[in-house]
């Protein structure tokens, strides 16, 4: 009995020893747990500000990248205006070139037509010129012959006078008289 005593009590002791040491093990574990939701809430912790801070960065990018899809889309509708503005403009200029063109084969017609009279123009000038010139010519010969013809006159007259003369003298032999009221 005495042995069964000492083996219980050495069996309390040996549990009151394994206890001790189950319960400074489960201190430890508790520590140990303690220390290890101590840092898992700092690394939530952390996790949380990186997470807001890496939120905050994206929402700021975010904005930024809303504010230059806004500039580019009043860009896009300032080119788009400007875009249309020269279409028009292209095509009022398309217009006027095709009036410009219409215009010009006009003038050249007009031109050819203006080049052909001047040609008729000038051939009848040409002609007028011949003309002119055998009109200068035939005056010239014309000039001569008068020239000639008054030459010739202007002798006869002067033989006829001559014998006018001669004839008064014939006359006037007998009277001095006669003569003079023949010669005035």
């Amino acid at each position: 009995q005495e042995s069964k005593h000492e083996e219980i009590t050495s069996a309390n002791r040996q549990l009151k020893i394994e206890r001790e040491v189950h319960q400074q093990e489960l201190e430890d574990l508790r520590s140990e747990l303690q220390n290890v939701k101590i840092k898992h809430e700092r690394n939530t912790q952390e996790l949380m500000k990186l997470h807001k801070q890496e939120k905050d960065d994206a929402e700021a990018q975010i904005r930024m990248l809303k504010m230059e899809l806004l500039e580019e889309k009043n860009i896009v509708k300032t080119q788009c205006r400007q875009l249309e503005k020269i279409k028009n403009d292209c095509d009022k200029l398309t217009e006027e070139l095709t009036q410009n063109e219409e215009e010009n084969i006009k003038l050249r017609r007009k031109c050819e037509f203006v080049e052909q009279e001047l040609e008729k123009k000038d051939k009848q000038i040409s002609n007028e010129a011949d003309h002119l010139r055998r009109i200068d010519e035939a005056k010239l010969q014309f000039k001569d012959q008068l020239r000639h013809l008054e030459m010739e006159q202007e002798s006869i007259l002067t033989m006829i006078g001559s014998e006018i003369d001669a004839a008064c003298e014939i006359f006037s032999r007998d009277s001095m008289e006669k003569f003079k009221v023949i010669r005035s």
